[in-house]
């Protein structure tokens, strides 16, 4: 018996030893900033960084995961109508347009566009302090007439995102007029030019409420059916923006008519290199570093409010 209990108390002392070493292991490591699931953490500035085993670089051991840049506020506008005209959820005139962008202005929001967005998430950089991001929804002539000169004054950038089938509904078109008439394709192109647009995918022939909402997926079609029906609805626009001489980068930046997805959409466009895509739903955006810029919220600026400022304190 006395050979059991020796036996024992070494198991036990043993036993021990291996948790005190642990232990000490443990504060050793946490003195040093490091921890067993996220790797190093740095909280300089407020900024929280999680970094994981990068084991192809030869002399780079860990690579930044995820890092906060900051929060993005996107605005989503649709038509911009000549001064004092009647206002609704989806149009705005530019008396308001021009007080959006004054208040914008004088409280120290900063506009960028998306080309600066993925730079700062490929980059790690920081985003400006209120960052905005402007968008015009359609593709209406009238976001030439009466947004651009107001771009250009306050030398903000925006983005157009256009739907293919519209441009036959343009100003040389005689069964269309008044406010609410398309840019057709040369008016994209020559716009794509000014550095105060940018030009998005917003699909074919998907901005219609039926048979289809959206680029929504029928419940008669399969997977496979739809799937095939979004790429080659995707391709077709992709293929007449290049025709028609737009200037690249609209083929990083999906609009979702109507804010409608699904995975089967979101899969077909990361496999066709869109990089952006953009929603109907409402909130602000949480940027990290090496993120997938997928399924960004919008504000729609509902012009029945009083005003942009009213609209923004319920995120603020």
């Amino acid at each position: 018996m006395s050979r059991f209990y020796r036996l024992r108390t070494k198991a036990v002392l043993y036993g021990l030893a291996v948790f005190l070493l642990f232990v000490m292991l443990s504060l050793f490591f946490r003195t040093l900033n490091i921890n067993f699931y996220g790797g190093f953490s740095n909280n300089n500035d407020g900024i929280k960084a999680e970094y994981t085993l990068d084991m192809s670089k030869d002399k780079t051991f860990f690579s930044q995961k995820s890092q906060n840049l900051g929060d993005l506020t996107i605005l989503m506008y649709h038509n911009v109508l000549k001064k004092d005209k009647k206002e609704s959820v989806y149009c705005i005139n530019e008396n308001s347009l021009r007080e959006d962008f004054e208040y914008l202005k004088k409280n120290g929001y900063k506009v960028i566009d998306f080309k600066t967005l993925l730079k700062s998430v490929e980059n790690a950089s920081l985003l400006p302090e209120k960052a905005v991001i402007i968008t015009f929804d359609d593709g209406y002539l009238n976001n030439v007439k009466y947004a651009l000169p107001l771009l250009k004054e306050y030398d903000y950038s925006a983005l157009f995102s256009v739907v293919g089938s519209y441009t036959l509904l343009n100003s040389s078109n005689p069964l269309v007029g008044g406010d609410f008439v398309y840019l057709d394709w040369n008016e994209i192109a020559k716009i794509s030019k000014d550095e105060h647009i940018e030009i998005g995918l917003h699909s074919y022939d998907f901005h219609e409420l039926r048979p289809r909402l959206g680029v929504s997926q029928l419940k008669s079609e399969s997977d496979e059916e739809y799937k095939k029906i979004f790429e080659e609805d995707t391709e077709k626009l992709l293929k007449a923006l290049k025709k028609s001489g737009v200037k690249s980068g609209y083929e990083k930046i999906y609009t979702y008519p109507f804010g409608k997805y699904n995975k089967i959409s979101e899969s077909v466009l990361k496999e066709k290199g869109v990089q952006i895509t953009l929603t109907c739903n409402e909130g602000i955006n949480h940027i990290k570093a090496h993120d997938e810029l997928y399924l960004l919220k919008r504000i729609n600026r509902d012009a029945t409010k009083n005003s942009l400022k009213e609209i923004l304190a319920k995120y603020e």
